[in-house]
């Protein structure tokens, strides 16, 4: 995603699997996990390739995370059974719910264009993180 950002325009799967050192088969693999959430455009044959589907400020870690993640569940305890304490498992599981609840929030509010302007300006992790939090 980064790459169709700083690139613009069409890139081939060729091209970027080249220029990143991906196994091309992987990367049409993750393109067409891309494509079905939107999030870029796949055009076929010879002058073909991959763009942004909507500008780099309208698209979040978070839709790309999601475009991966199909099994998104709050985590399973298998483990529960008759000698469970029931308190205990409901508060680790709340707890572990408001864990992946900030995480999604968070990267909702960072957009490739964020990191794109980042990158360009040699932001430190630091800056980053103030920047994007102050959203």
């Amino acid at each position: 995603m980064m790459y169709l950002a700083i690139n613009g325009g069409t890139c081939s799967s060729k091209e970027i699997s080249e220029r990143m050192d991906i196994p091309r088969d992987y990367l049409i693999q993750l393109g067409l996990k891309l494509r079905n959430a939107g999030l870029i455009n796949a055009r076929p044959g010879k002058n073909g390739g991959y763009t942004l589907a909507r500008p780099a400020s309208e698209i979040t870690i978070h839709d790309i995370n999601e475009a991966f993640d199909e099994e998104r569940k709050m985590p399973r305890h298998p483990l529960v059974g008759n000698n469970a304490d029931r308190e205990v498992v409901e508060r680790v599981s709340l707890a572990t719910g408001f864990i992946l609840s900030s995480v999604e929030w968070f990267l909702g509010r960072i957009s490739i264009q964020d990191l794109l302007d980042a990158s360009e300006n040699g932001e430190t992790a630091e800056k980053f993180f103030e920047r994007v939090s102050g959203k």
